[in-house]
């Protein structure tokens, strides 16, 4: 049996071309040397599989641009591809761009990209190619077998899509008026027909062939126009959950996923799950190849990209969290392990939204290692990140401050510094905020000092901007 080889190197952001150049070379050398021209995908996926895929690189159309359709026809499941492609493929990979998928080829020969940008090599004798990518920068090692390995996949058994399939659709559809179909073409990969009763047998027959060898087919109630009433089920039910909007204008797409619930506009929608434990379609199964034979098997185990994309989708605006600090000062933040480690580095607190008072460091407020409560503003699906506030979770003192009504009031404070357009003075209140007001140049009197006590009048408080105006009380 000949060994399976790993091939790893250096990696950074400004090495990543140079790296995947050096994969899709050391790939072509060991298919060259296998005598494989052509390979096979297997389980195919698009988005999903890697973190960080790409808005964040920039790159549109999971790394398929130009080497299929819009519609990614012959990227499915099952689908022979010419080496060229499937180096380009390996490029992708190896970057990240989103698609993903394992390559086969005659005796053995097998090329698999792992999420830690490590590509497996298998069917092959070390040699000559071995020493080639070598003499590229990588590493060649020998391991027991691929981490993603066919054997090693979590499949379920299924259904044929078969013709007694198809009569149950039409059933439901004529009880029903109409039934939602899914087509899941690849992994991460959907399409969405509707089938009423409308339907003749032509019509069912004209969906049948839009459809890609060895989909996995899933029958839901139709869309409803009532958005107002999908809206309100997911918030019920929390993030398990496609939205499904029919666009304003009909093409080849009946249907679209609206990644949140914010994306929905007019139209029709349907709660369609996610999460495999919650799915619990009106009917389910996957297309047999052309001699009838059921052939494909779908990986079901999530990467970790898909477990932290669907930790952050149960996760709304004014959530309360908990999680433990993961770094130092980033730029202008700290990065927050989320959800017991699922959400490794997801979480991002911002300095100005540690605190509402004022601190020396950020170790003073959010250290490494140190478990945080925080609101969540806003989850970035595009960069995978939740947007934190400590001080979200406590009153705002400036809020407490302007609800006593200080305008016009008399108070004391201390002068924190002197500059150009007047005294910054510290006020001293009830409330316990720290704040600060200024006393315009040409109001502060000769006698103040940097640390000088005064009395002062607040003229103006702008609570959006944060400032306070202050002149000096008149003594007499």
């Amino acid at each position: 049996m000949s060994p399976v080889l790993r091939l790893k190197g250096p990696f950074d952001y400004d090495s990543r071309e140079n790296h995947a150049q050096a994969c899709t070379a050391a790939v072509a050398g060991f298919a060259l040397d296998a005598g494989v021209t052509r390979l096979t995908l297997d389980n195919p996926a698009l988005t999903g599989f890697f973190s960080f895929a790409q808005r964040r690189v920039g790159v549109n159309g999971d790394g398929l641009h130009g080497l299929f359709d819009y519609r990614h026809r012959g990227y499915h499941d099952g689908a022979e591809v010419p080496l060229a492609t499937a180096l380009a493929l390996v490029r992708a990979m190896v970057l990240r761009h989103g698609a993903w998928c394992r390559l086969d080829g005659d005796g053995g020969f097998f090329v698999h990209v792992g999420e830690d940008r490590d590509v497996y090599v298998g069917g092959v004798f070390p040699g000559a190619a071995a020493e080639r990518a070598r003499a590229l920068g990588l590493d060649v090692d020998e391991v027991e077998r691929s981490p993603y390995a066919r054997e090693l996949d979590e499949t379920a058994e299924a259904r044929p899509a078969d013709d007694a399939f198809w009569a149950e659709v039409g059933t439901l559809a004529e009880a029903r008026g109409a039934v939602l179909l899914e087509e899941q073409y690849v992994r991460n990969g959907r399409r969405w027909y509707e089938i009423s009763s409308a339907d003749d047998a032509d019509d069912v027959a004209a969906v049948r062939a839009k459809l890609t060898p060895r989909a996995r087919l899933a029958v839901w109630p139709a869309l409803s126009p009532d958005t107002g009433a999908v809206l309100a089920a997911i918030k019920r039910r929390g993030p398990v959950a496609l939205l499904v909007e029919e666009p304003q204008l009909a093409d080849s797409f009946p249907a679209r996923v609206a990644e949140r619930h914010a994306d929905v506009r007019k139209g029709r929608a349907a709660l369609i799950p996610v999460d495999p434990a919650d799915r619990h379609p009106l009917l389910s199964a996957e297309l047999p190849d052309a001699d009838g034979m059921l052939r494909t098997r779908w990986r079901l185990q999530p990467t970790r990209a898909e477990r932290l994309r669907t930790y952050l989708g149960t996760l709304w605006v004014g959530d309360r969290v908990r999680g433990v600090v993961s770094t130092g000062l980033d730029d202008i933040g700290v990065h927050v392990n989320l959800g017991d480690g699922v959400g490794r580095y997801a979480g991002f607190l911002r300095v100005p939204d540690m605190s509402w008072s004022r601190f020396d460091s950020v170790d003073d407020v959010a250290p490494v290692g140190r478990e945080i409560e925080a609101l969540v503003l806003n989850v970035e699906f595009s960069w995978e990140q939740v947007n934190l506030s400590m001080k979200g979770l406590l009153p705002d003192p400036w809020q407490l401050f302007a609800d006593t009504e200080p305008v016009g009031r008399t108070f004391t404070g201390v002068v924190e510094k002197l500059i150009v357009p007047g005294a910054l003075v510290d006020l001293r209140n009830d409330v316990g905020a720290e704040l600060g007001g200024l006393i315009l140049a040409e109001d502060v009197p000769s006698w103040v000092k940097e640390g000088s006590e005064i009395a002062v009048v607040l003229e103006e408080l702008d609570l959006d901007r944060r400032r306070i105006r202050l002149r000096p009380k008149l003594i007499g």
